[in-house]
């Protein structure tokens, strides 16, 4: 059963940033990894989808498993296992496939589905690095995971999507700037899913 425990909202982003500083060179290389395939829709629309969800999941699932390694301080041994690393691509596709066409349906009616769906599913890339869970499995274990917790996970949601609104709007007015911001956000924000996600597992 489902304990009554609040969950630390604000501890979670000061300890996301703690990590996050500490661990800065580990993790911005997956930002600017991650912040690429957006760039592809600057050439066209249909290269923009093909790359984006050939890859974000993936490189999602690659940066949450660097932040797990970093949290906790073990070595990220990912590319060590072509196997692993296969899977890895084969989960992050089919994530991007199940959950992507969700999310931008959901930011097309005014975006609060798309936050909603957001805050239901975001656990999803660290179940499928930490425990090598089969994607669909790792997005129901991402919804049972926040049973209960459901109003501070989508006020978290709504957060990261203000950020992730203001660099999209950085980018129409300097690309190269919006990249950067990019680039430099996700990294923090997955560090603050993790910080929850660990919360949830520990209660």
């Amino acid at each position: 059963m489902r304990k009554t425990e609040r969950l630390d909202f604000v501890g979670a982003f000061e300890q996301g940033w703690i990590q996050y500083k500490s661990n800065f060179e580990k993790l911005i290389g997956w930002g600017i990894a991650v912040a690429v395939p957006p760039l592809f829709f600057n050439l066209s629309i249909t290269a923009g989808i093909i790359v984006t969800f050939v890859t974000e999941g993936f490189l999602l699932i690659l940066l949450a498993n660097s932040v797990i390694c970093a949290s906790q301080g073990i070595k990220n041994d990912t590319f060590s296992s072509p196997k692993l690393l296969l899977t890895c691509f084969k989960n992050g596709f089919l994530i991007s496939i199940l959950l992507f066409p969700l999310l931008i349906i959901g930011a097309a009616a005014a975006g609060i589905p798309s936050v909603l769906l957001f805050s239901l599913f975001m656990f999803t890339f660290f179940i499928t690095a930490r425990k090598q869970k089969f994607a669909v499995d790792a997005m129901m274990d991402s919804l049972r995971e926040g049973n209960g917790y459901r109003l501070p996970l989508f006020l978290f949601a709504l957060i990261f999507y203000a950020s992730a609104a203001l660099a999209l709007l950085i980018a129409q007015l300097f690309m190269p700037l919006g990249f950067i911001a990019g680039a430099l956000i996700t990294p923090y924000f997955f560090s603050v899913i993790y910080e929850f996600y660990d919360q949830l597992e520990t209660k």
